[in-house]
């Protein structure tokens, strides 16, 4: 598996590029073009489509042949970061519940892989990695209505219905049409196809697309106010304090379950990286007029990244003294 590409390191600046071009353009124009949210759903659907296209449901048994460490992951991602979101939430930005919000739909979605790069940097057991996807991608599909009604309901009321219909429309539909259309190309050109231009494309096609999307959805809906500004800082130490704390409790995990070095890295990566591609459709859909909350789940790529990227480097600088623990 390749390093982590020019395209990935750069995503979410260009994301944030996105934001702000929004921002200006409303500003410019004067008004909001609130036809645009059409565009913004449109566009939604087709990235989460692109999103899940790829992911192969299939073989889900394969995780357990390692019982111990997917039972860990598992527990990890759906359990304790709920918990644990909400709660450094509660702490750092109850002030500001847009941000609270947007902060807790960023870290609820596992990433489905991104984390795979950094654990092939960090030579974790990337293998396993590709076990945990449908794992991933199946629990968040199923637990997210359960999350924002009991989590995120609690700071801004949510209308069920249109609950209902974001999940429906924007995690549901694009997990199924994926599943079937990659089925059809696959049998109608094989796997090497599917898996090389096909997938190739999707993820070059859905970058833009997801900056059509941010596009439309700043343009569309009242922007962000300079008396926002100064609350961001808040949100970036959560981010921080959130990514930082997660890689730590997973090797502490690792070390206390004696998982080794190479399942601690997939463990740590794979509960550590999150999917904001997931979440954005949702959000739209389920907070209309909340430019924080979109804002939120578009920083947490900025502040992911260095942070993995610097995680990924400093586990390969103690590899060997944490492989000697684990084996001792």
């Amino acid at each position: 598996m390749p390093g982590i590409s020019t395209k990935d390191k750069e995503k979410p600046f260009i994301l944030i590029g996105a934001v702000l071009a929004g921002i200006i353009i409303q500003r410019i124009l004067g008004k909001e073009i609130s036809q645009l949210i059409y565009l913004t759903e449109i566009g939604v659907f087709f990235v989460i489509f692109a999103v899940m296209l790829p992911v192969e449901i299939r073989d889900v048994g394969e995780a357990f042949k390692k019982v111990k460490p997917t039972i860990l992951v598992l527990f990890v991602n759906f359990i304790f970061i709920p918990a644990f979101s909400w709660a450094m939430g509660w702490i750092i930005l109850k002030n500001y519940p847009d941000f609270w919000v947007g902060a807790i739909l960023y870290t609820l979605t596992p990433c489905i892989g991104w984390y795979l790069i950094f654990t092939d940097i960090a030579r974790g057991d990337v293998a396993w990695g590709i076990a945990l996807l449908p794992w991933n991608i199946t629990l968040q599909v199923v637990l997210m209505p359960l999350y924002l009604y009991i989590l995120v309901g609690r700071i801004i009321p949510l209308d069920i219905m249109a609950l209902a219909r974001s999940v429906g429309l924007f995690l549901v539909a694009p997990f199924v049409l994926g599943y079937i259309v990659q089925k059809m190309i696959i049998k109608l050109k094989g796997r090497d196809y599917f898996f090389g231009p096909v997938k190739t494309l999707m993820g070059e096609v859905k970058l833009w697309a997801l900056v059509v999307v941010i596009l439309s959805m700043f343009i569309s809906q009242k922007s962000l106010d300079m008396s926002d500004v100064h609350q961001v800082g808040l949100l970036i130490v959560f981010l921080i304090a959130f990514f930082l704390a997660l890689f730590i409790i997973a090797v502490i995990i690792g070390k206390i379950f004696d998982l080794g070095y190479e399942d601690t890295i997939t463990m740590a990566f794979s509960t550590t990286a999150r999917n904001s591609e997931a979440i954005i459709g949702v959000a739209v859909a389920a907070f209309p007029g909340h430019p924080l909350v979109y804002f939120a789940i578009i920083l947490g790529p900025v502040i992911e990244l260095p942070i993995l990227l610097l995680m990924s480097r400093i586990m390969l600088e103690y590899r060997d003294l944490l492989s000697k623990r684990s084996s001792g």
